[in-house]
């Protein structure tokens, strides 16, 4: 949790600096999930893995294929050649398909990881500055590249609109609205609509009534004459 924001916000690292991801105030390093590094390790072990996996799947094939061989050229009567190369292959198949699978479901908790970090920061970040943001925002605060936070949150809002909405300001601008984490209108004030404008409230002059004459009837009446 940041000590500044009271948010169990993820932490942003630039260079050896860790910064909260809403409020983007200095934190102590390894004391949150790091967006930047989220299932970072299960990625590059999953691809580790894979490529060994098919290294495995190449080389023990190829290594039964010339044992078998040279085993059925000694005893050619035989069938110890085909035994030994069988046995070789199935080994070599099961432990490399191990790896290769293994590999891409760790590929994809990493990628399960990392976007469960972002989404978590980006959340943060938008109750921090009122429920509104723009991919800019995100970029800079979460040290993304632009087109990277930009196909983020389009993807959020079309995967759940109820949280995340997008919309388009009269200039054109592409804003992301967070309705749950949108800070609550002041009682009394003006709400304003995108792209309407309120207009002031106009306080009606009051006309006064002429005051009715007063005086004496009698020089009302000379007053005719």
């Amino acid at each position: 949790m940041c000590p500044h924001c009271r948010q169990t916000a993820p932490i942003v690292y630039r260079g050896a600096m860790a910064y909260c991801a809403a409020c983007g105030r200095a934190r102590l390093p390894l004391t949150g999930s790091g967006v930047n590094t989220a299932g970072q390790p299960s990625k590059v072990g999953g691809s580790v893995a894979s490529v060994l996996g098919w290294i495995t799947l190449a080389t023990g094939l190829t290594i039964a294929l010339l044992t078998g061989a040279l085993f059925q050229a000694i005893l050619p009567a035989g069938i110890v050649g085909y035994l030994l190369g069988g046995i070789i292959s199935i080994f070599s198949i099961i432990i490399g398909l191990m790896l290769v699978y293994g590999g891409k479901s760790l590929r994809k908790s990493g990628t399960e990881k990392e976007r469960f970090t972002r989404e978590q920061a980006i959340f943060a970040l938008a109750k921090n500055r009122g429920g509104m943001l723009s991919a800019m925002d995100v970029s800079q605060a979460l040290n993304l590249p632009l087109p990277t936070a930009d196909a983020l949150m389009t993807t959020f809002a079309k995967e759940d609109p109820d949280r995340v909405r997008l919309e388009v300001d009269d200039s054109g601008g592409i804003y992301f609205v967070f309705p749950q984490l949108a800070a609550p209108p002041v009682a009394g004030a003006p709400v304003a609509l995108p792209g309407v404008r309120v207009a002031s409230p106009v306080v009606a002059e009051e006309t006064a009534a002429p005051a009715p004459d007063e005086r004496p009837q009698e020089e009302q009446l000379r007053a005719k004459r």
